[in-house]
C-alpha cells in the first residue's frame, strides 16, 4: 500500500537536514589556532632605538633639544637620549643644575612628547664636594667608614647597599629624578674601584666586589622599575684594560649595555667588537658601542668620515644603537654634501626595521642565559681570528674594521646566505668570496629561508618594503627554503607565532607553501616572498577563503578595507599576500606552478 509522507514525517526530514547543514557549516568554520603561549617580551623596545647622547662639555638642556631636534628634521627617529655626568648640582645628588638645564621637567615632557625616552648619567660614589655628601658620612651610609676614592671626577665614597637606612636615602634622592618621568639610568662603571679598598666592608660586614657590582646595577635597575615598570639601565656587559676582560654588570639588567670607552680609530672599533666577543661569550644578551668611539681624537672632528660610517653600521646591527661622545658625533656635520647623513639615517632605519627580531631574540637570550650576538671567532683574549658574528639565528655580520671598499668574507658552513641588499645574491655556506663594500653598503647576509619579522615603516634604507608597510608586521622571505619560524613578541602584550613549511607538490609537478599564524586580537599581517614562482590557488583555511589577485601592486597596497588579497610579480618573481586578520589564527595554502622550490641562485 502506497502511503504519502506525514506532513510530520517531511517536517522531520527538513529539520535533520538543516540541522546537518549548520553542523557542517560550524565544523567547515570551526579552524582556529590558538594563541602563543610564548611570553610577553620582558622588557620594552626602545632598548632597540637610536639612542643619542652628548658629553658632559657640550651639554645643556638647548643643546640636548636641539641635538634631538636635529636627528629628528632630517628624519632620522631617536629612541632616548642620556644626559651625560656632571647634569647635577653634585657628582650624585640626583639635583638638576638650573644653570645647565634650568627646567627638567619642561624638557622631561618635551622629550617625551616626542616619544623620546630620558635618562641620566649616575654611579654609586657621591663625591666630598657633593651638598649631600655630609650628610652620608654623619650617618654611615658609605663603605668602608666613608673612606675615599680617587676617580676620574674627583674624590667620593661609596653607598653602602647592606645599610638599608642608607639604601632608603639613597632612593629619595633617587626620586628628585624619577618623579620627573625619568626612564632610566646610565650607571657608569666604577664599580672596580672599591679594589682599593682591598678588604671591602658594609654594615653586614665584608663585601666581595662582584657582591658590591652586583648591589650597584641590580638596584637602579630595580627600584627605578618601581617607579616605572618601562625603564632600563645603559651599564657594561664587558670591558677590557688590554688583556684583561672585566664583567660589571649582572646578567639579569643587560636588555640595553655598552661596551665602554673607546678610541676613534679602526683600531677602536676593533677594541669595541672585542669586548662583543667577550660579552657574548660570557652571555650577556644585549648590547652596543659608542658610534664613532667615546674618546677625542685628532681634527675638529675627532674621527674620520670613514671609521664613523663603517661604526655606524656596526651600530645598527648590534641590539643597541648609540651614538654620543666627545668632539662631533652629529652625522650631518662630517661633509657638506650630505652623504653622511644618508648612510647614517639608511642604517638607523634598517636598525628600526629589525626591531621585532632583535625583541625576540633578546627576550630569548635573557631566558636561556645566551647573548644574541655569536661570535664566528674560537674564544680567545688575544687577536681574534675573525671579525664576524652571528646575529641571533637569522643574520650573519661582517664588520667592516678598516678603511677599505672590500671585505674578504668566509661564510659559515651548513647554510646558504642571501645579501640583504641584493636578494638575487645567495652565497654558498662556507665558500669564501671577495665583497664589494661602498660606504653605503655594509656585509649583512640573511640565512637563506629565514623567516623575518619586521617594522617596516617607509622606505628609507629599506629593501623589502616601503610606507604603505606602515601598521602592519612585515613577514619577509627571501628565498624559501625547508621549514622555518619566527615570533613577534611584545612588552606586556600577546605573542605571535609564525611558521612556514615548502615542499614538492608532486601531483601538480610544483609546489606547497604552508604558512600558519597562532591568533593574535590585534597584529597586520603583510607577507613577501622572494624568489619564488607564480602561485596558482592562495587559499586561507581559517577564513576557508580562496584570496583574489589584484592587478598590480599599487593596487594592492591601496587595498584600505584589508581583504585578503595578494600580488605576484612575474618578472622580479616576487609575492605579496595580506592575508586578513588573524583572530582565530592563520593557515595559508599557497600551491605554486613548478617545482623549483628548492633551486639555488648560488654565488
Amino acid at each position: 500500500i502506497n502511503k504519502k509522507p506525514t506532513t510530520a514525517l517531511v517536517m522531520r526530514f527538513f529539520f535533520l537536514f538543516f540541522i546537518f547543514i549548520y553542523l557542517f557549516s560550524c565544523f567547515e568554520a570551526s579552524i582556529i589556532i590558538p594563541a602563543s603561549n610564548i611570553p610577553s617580551a620582558p622588557y620594552p623596545d626602545w632598548a632597540h632605538k637610536h639612542w643619542v647622547w652628548l658629553a658632559s662639555s657640550q651639554a645643556n638642556q638647548t643643546k640636548e633639544e636641539d641635538l634631538v631636534n636635529g636627528y629628528l628634521e632630517r628624519n632620522v627617529p631617536v629612541g632616548a637620549v642620556n644626559l651625560d655626568s656632571e647634569w647635577s648640582t653634585g657628582i650624585n645628588n640626583f639635583v638638576f643644575d638650573t644653570q645647565k638645564y634650568p627646567d627638567p621637567q619642561s624638557m622631561i615632557d618635551y622629550f617625551h612628547s616626542k616619544d623620546v625616552k630620558v635618562i641620566c648619567w649616575t654611579t654609586s660614589l657621591v663625591d666630598t664636594d657633593s651638598p649631600n655628601y655630609q650628610y652620608g658620612y654623619d650617618n654611615d651610609y658609605y663603605l668602608n667608614n666613608g673612606r675615599t676614592i680617587k676617580w676620574w671626577h674627583g674624590h667620593g665614597s661609596f653607598i653602602d647597599y647592606t645599610n638599608p637606612d642608607a639604601v632608603d636615602w639613597w632612593h629619595s634622592q633617587m626620586d628628585n629624578v624619577l618623579d620627573l618621568g625619568l626612564d632610566g639610568w646610565k650607571c657608569d662603571g666604577t664599580d672596580p674601584y672599591t679594589f682599593e679598598f682591598i678588604d671591602i666592608k658594609g654594615q653586614a660586614g665584608h663585601i666581595t666586589e662582584r657582591d658590591y657590582a652586583n648591589m650597584y646595577y641590580g638596584d637602579f635597575f630595580n627600584y627605578t622599575r618601581t617607579k616605572n615598570p618601562e625603564s632600563l639601565i645603559m651599564s657594561r656587559p664587558v670591558d677590557s684594560y688590554a688583556i684583561l676582560y672585566w664583567s660589571f654588570s649582572p646578567h639579569y639588567v643587560m636588555y640595553s649595555g655598552w661596551v665602554g670607552d673607546q678610541d676613534p680609530t679602526f683600531d677602536g672599533l676593533k677594541d669595541a667588537l672585542r669586548n662583543y666577543f667577550h660579552s657574548a661569550w660570557r652571555g650577556y644578551a644585549n648590547y652596543g658601542s659608542d658610534i664613532g668611539g667615546y674618546r677625542t681624537g685628532d681634527g675638529t672632528l675627532g674621527r674620520t668620515k670613514q671609521l664613523f660610517i663603517r661604526w655606524a653600521q656596526l651600530g645598527s646591527m648590534s641590539p643597541l644603537m648609540e651614538n654620543g661622545g666627545n668632539k662631533e658625533h652629529r652625522p650631518w656635520m662630517f661633509d657638506n654634501n650630505n652623504q653622511t647623513l644618508d648612510i647614517y639615517r639608511n642604517f638607523v632605519h634598517i636598525h628600526y626595521e629589525l626591531i621585532p627580531y632583535f625583541l625576540n631574540a633578546g627576550s630569548t637570550a635573557m631566558e636561556k642565559g645566551i647573548s644574541v650576538m655569536t661570535p664566528m671567532a674560537k674564544q680567545t683574549i688575544l687577536h681574534p681570528d675573525s671579525w664576524d658574528y652571528m646575529l641571533w639565528d637569522d643574520l650573519f655580520i661582517a664588520p667592516i674594521v678598516k678603511n677599505s671598499t672590500t671585505r674578504k668574507i668566509e661564510f659559515p658552513e651548513g647554510n646558504n646566505w642571501v645579501s640583504w641588499f641584493n636578494t638575487s645574491e645567495i652565497y654558498n655556506g662556507g665558500s669564501t668570496t671577495h665583497y664589494d663594500v661602498p660606504l653605503e653598503i655594509f656585509p649583512i647576509f640573511i640565512r637563506q629561508g629565514a623567516l623575518l619579522a619586521l617594522n617596516i615603516t617607509n622606505s628609507y634604507g629599506s629593501k623589502f618594503g616601503n610606507r604603505y608597510h606602515d601598521g602592519y608586521i612585515s613577514l619577509f622571505i627571501a628565498s624559501p627554503k625547508g621549514s622555518n619560524n619566527q615570533t613577534v613578541r611584545k612588552f606586556r602584550g600577546q605573542s605571535q607565532e609564525f611558521q612556514y613549511t615548502i615542499t614538492e607538490n608532486q601531483e601538480e609537478s610544483g609546489y606547497l607553501l604552508d604558512f600558519t599564524a597562532t591568533s593574535h586580537q590585534s597584529n597586520k599581517l603583510l607577507i613577501h616572498i622572494r624568489d619564488i614562482d607564480s602561485p596558482y590557488l592562495i587559499h586561507n583555511e581559517v577564513m576557508n577563503k580562496e584570496l583574489p589577485i589584484t592587478s598590480s601592486l599599487s593596487r594592492f597596497y591601496n587595498n584600505s578595507s584589508d581583504e585578503p588579497c595578494y600580488f605576484y610579480d612575474k618578472e622580479q618573481r616576487h609575492l605579496w599576500i595580506k592575508p586578513g586578520n588573524t583572530e582565530k589564527g592563520l593557515s595559508l595554502h599557497i600551491l605554486g606552478e613548478t617545482s623549483v622550490y628548492n633551486e639555488e641562485s648560488e654565488i
